[in-house]
């Protein structure tokens, strides 16, 4: 009889138990993310892939570089009839990011690339922009142009199209 109740006791102490281990069970099946945006400050070569996580871009980043002071950035447009505005609202984000939200970029240099359906790409324009070129406030109240970019922006971006470039402007304005 005693054998019998102390298998009872031990038998409900586990079943109190069985909550916990589902618990436990549930938190090994669930996915962990493997990057979480990390808040910079300072831009590094050690948290560059942190900080650029947390840019939110409409085009897809195809390649980022980081050598002194000078942040290197390639956008892939992610379909031909991409809108024009779209670009101009990444390219504001990304100098809102590299001017005003993160410390050590001196220069930003843009790339912006049409993919094409056999892997190659055709560069569209290049920019060069640097953190003298813009002040805190204008960066606050930064608006992406809807089409082609005003005189004050080109000249602050020294923004080239390049033949292509000119060509799907004028394609995706019509």
């Amino acid at each position: 009889m005693a054998a019998f109740a102390a298998l009872a006791v031990a038998l409900v102490a586990l079943l109190g138990q069985l909550p916990a281990w589902e618990q436990r069970a549930q938190e090994r099946r669930q996915a962990t993310a493997v990057f979480t945006p990390v808040a910079v400050e300072r831009l590094t070569n050690d948290n560059l892939v942190d900080a650029m996580v947390a840019v939110p871009l409409q085009q897809r980043l195809t390649r980022v570089g980081w050598d002194h002071a000078i942040l290197s950035v390639d956008l892939t447009l992610r379909s031909p009839e991409a809108a024009p505005k779209d670009l101009w609202k990444d390219t504001a984000a990304l100098l809102r990011f590299s001017f005003a939200q993160v410390t050590g970029v001196k220069q930003l240099l843009l790339r912006v690339f049409q993919s094409a359906g056999d892997g190659q790409r055709t560069l569209l324009g290049y920019a060069d922009s640097r953190v003298a070129d813009w002040s805190v406030p204008e960066l606050a109240a930064l608006k992406p142009p809807e089409g082609w970019p005003d005189a004050a922006w080109r000249s602050k971006l020294r923004l080239v199209l390049t033949p292509a470039g000119e060509r799907w402007l004028r394609n995706v304005e019509k």
